[in-house]
């Protein structure tokens, strides 16, 4: 009933087993940066399961590569977080200490009551303060690779275990093997589309191609530990994780002839007392899915793309591209009442949490969208003017957006005709500051002088003297009216 179907069997443990003593097990680079974030109780039961695995454990060079490109944020973050939190708890302190002397001097408390009950509020928030930094300080790792324990952990685990970069000829035709992919939505990958610089993008086909070649060297089964959980890698039923996507599965069949296995770490974490020999504290699986949590998007691409597409079309019913506040607190009121938006987030959030994602979500992106820029640029039916359009315009048809070098604070790109390359940025008069601050910094050898290009909405007072004073510093202005236009790029 399986032959030429093998890849609908669903996997069981036995595979799972007989892959992690006799395959290759791959562990991506969110597991390994994820170390950090762990308690310590969790990160020694995640080494441990990885110390079991012997030989059968192999890292592709992509994911050392962007373990160690990505290893100081991630320290720097986790530094940020404790300071974030403080803030807010101190903010929240001033806050309630505002509200307890409205409240008294509205009753007529005594001072020595009011008093008292400032006392206790600030002892309160000193305890949860003073807990916070201690924890803080048990956590954090320093950036120096020689004090650095996890680095010396891995550096054991990993000797000869990692495997080479791919030869310069190779790994470019990899590179443009994943823009085609982007393109055609093939996985893996296509969902970083948005990644400014084509390496990035192409990162976790550089991975996939990593893992075919050494599985077809090694001529074995391939479990694959991610917490990457996004769509261009699994397959879903009801927004459950079901394995990886059947192409995948496919692709590796037919480059290895044999089967390709794909499971978090908290679901290896949880199983790991059945699959390998290694006792683990029941209680570091639920501490891995929170840290997953954290980044994970909590609605399936499909559901959110279509929430996205719906709420567009309510905009445009209503003949508007962006909202102020207080439209927007009723916009996003209206929307969580109907069942077709509301009804949906139900399933996935309270209603606090499901006003968030929409504001975070499909709002924001909205704002890039509407300039063709962003995850949401081909789901807004209508659109300003585009960065391909504005070069069009202000640089010659013979001009266009040199590809990977879009971007945004200011909106910019590199624009070329093939021979010459100059740094180009557009956005409002109001915000020249920032403009010319971009356009100064790309002053380099190899670019022609950069260009602002400052749109507007019909007239825009002092060109001439605008123009005359950039050029002094060797900038040139171009101007242009700001228009919206149906969107050619428009999937809805």
């Amino acid at each position: 009933m399986f032959d030429g179907f093998e890849d609908y069997r669903t996997a069981t443990e036995d595979d799972y087993r007989r892959t992690l003593t006799g395959g290759m097990v791959v562990f991506d680079a969110n597991v390994l940066l994820n170390l950090y974030r762990f308690n310590s109780t969790t990160r020694a039961d995640l080494i441990k399961v990885m110390q079991s695995l012997g030989d059968s454990l192999w890292i592709p060079h992509q994911v050392m590569r962007e373990f160690w490109r990505n290893r100081e944020s991630v320290i720097d973050q986790l530094g940020e977080t404790p300071r974030e939190s403080l803030a807010k708890l101190d903010k929240a302190r001033q806050d309630a200490e505002e509200a307890v002397r409205a409240w008294s001097n509205r009753i007529y408390l005594p001072e020595g009551e009011r008093d008292g009950l400032l006392t206790r509020l600030n002892g309160a928030f000193q305890a949860v303060r003073h807990t916070i930094s201690e924890q803080a300080a048990a956590n954090a790792h320093p950036h120096d690779t020689n004090a650095d324990t996890i680095v010396a952990t891995l550096s054991s685990i990993l000797g000869g275990r990692t495997g080479a970069a791919l030869p310069p000829e190779d790994h470019d035709a990899a590179v443009v093997e994943a823009e085609r992919r982007i393109v055609a939505k093939e996985p893996p990958g296509y969902l970083d589309k948005d990644k400014a610089d084509a390496d990035e993008r192409a990162g976790d086909f550089l991975v996939w191609k990593q893992v075919l070649l050494e599985a077809e060297r090694r001529s074995c089964d391939v479990l694959l530990v991610t917490s990457d959980v996004k769509d261009d890698w699994w397959r879903r039923a009801k927004g459950q994780l079901r394995g990886p996507r059947w192409e995948l599965m496919a692709e590796f069949r037919r480059s290895t002839g044999h089967r390709l296995f794909m499971i978090t770490p908290s679901e290896l974490i949880r199983r790991a007392d059945a699959l390998t020999d290694v006792h683990v504290n029941p209680e570091s699986a639920e501490n891995i899915e929170r840290v997953e949590n954290i980044d994970a998007e909590p609605v399936p691409h499909d559901v959110a793309r279509e929430l996205v597409l719906e709420i567009d079309r309510r905009m445009a019913q209503n003949k508007a591209t962006t909202l102020t506040s207080s439209a927007e607190h009723r916009a996003i009121s209206e929307w969580l009442d109907d069942p077709d938006i509301g009804g949906v987030l139900d399933d996935y959030f309270h209603p606090t949490a499901a006003r968030e994602w929409i504001e975070k979500t499909v709002l924001r992106p909205r704002l890039s969208a509407l300039y063709g820029v962003g995850p949401h640029a081909e789901l807004v039916s209508l659109r300003f003017q585009s960065a391909d359009e504005i070069i069009d315009t202000v640089c010659g048809t013979d001009w266009r957006v040199e590809p990977g070098t879009l971007g945004i604070r200011p909106y910019n790109c590199i624009a070329t005709n093939g021979v010459d390359r100059r740094y180009v940025c557009w956005g409002f008069d109001n915000y020249l500051n920032e403009l010319l601050t971009a356009a100064t910094q790309q002053q380099t050898e190899g670019l022609g002088r950069p260009l602002i290009v400052f749109l507007h909405l019909g007239t825009l007072p002092d060109r001439e003297y605008l123009t005359a004073e950039l050029d002094k510093v060797g900038v040139d202005a171009a101007y242009l009216k700001r228009e919206l236009r149906p969107n050619p790029d428009y999937v809805g």
